[in-house]
């Protein structure tokens, strides 16, 4: 891996996961430090921050984790409702033993910790965006995830939340395994919905 992709998953891992809190200032030299690597590497690192949304890079001010803004949480929550639940669909059409097979590994394995429990919803949803058979839908999935992940870790911060997950991925195995492609949208879409709900309660 290069000092490129390592600078960046650090970073990106611990902005997703909440030890990089919304608004706190990041010192270049001191992540340069932290991270045993140079400068260009970090800098490239935050770049691909910025555009992904994740940090406000300020000239000769430096730079911000993106605070966590319910205007944007309300946009992310409106196009994912727009395009996961027909995403959803397509992959019950087209999955097949091989795709449910990956999706069930997935949903079987009991992540511990929260990094593990991020990186399984990433891959639960991406190989469903993958099994739609659209590359461009899933780049656009892969994004809004990427985007979206910050607001969910906060959301696991309410005790029950987590095991709703687990129902709900449940819920959309099963209609990808009945190839029910409507029944697929509508099990997305109440999974969408639940994850809005939850936020919305934990920061009301």
């Amino acid at each position: 891996m290069s000092q490129n992709e390592r600078a960046y998953r650090r970073l990106k891992g611990d902005i997703v996961a909440l030890r990089l809190k919304p608004g706190d200032a990041l010192n270049e030299a001191g992540l340069c430090a932290e991270l045993g690597l140079g400068r260009t590497p970090v800098n490239q690192a935050l770049h691909r921050l910025m555009h992904e949304g994740l940090v406000r890079i300020l000239p000769r001010k430096g730079v911000l984790v993106q605070p966590l803004s319910m205007d944007e949480f309300a946009h992310l929550i409106e196009v994912r409702r727009l395009t996961e639940p027909p995403c959803a669909a397509l992959a019950a059409a087209r999955i097949g033993p091989e795709g449910l097979a990956e999706i069930e590994a997935v949903l079987a394995a009991k992540p511990d910790d929260l990094d593990a429990i991020l990186d399984s919803d990433r891959r639960f949803h991406a190989l469903i965006a993958e099994a739609a058979g659209n590359r461009v839908l899933a780049e656009v999935l892969a994004g809004l995830h990427g985007r979206s992940v910050r607001f969910w870790a906060l959301s696991l911060a309410t005790g029950h939340h987590l095991a709703e997950v687990a129902d709900e991925h449940a819920a959309i195995l099963d209609a990808l395994r009945r190839h029910d492609a409507p029944a697929a949208a509508a099990a997305m879409t109440a999974h969408i919905d639940s994850f809005a709900r939850t936020l919305v309660a934990r920061l009301g």
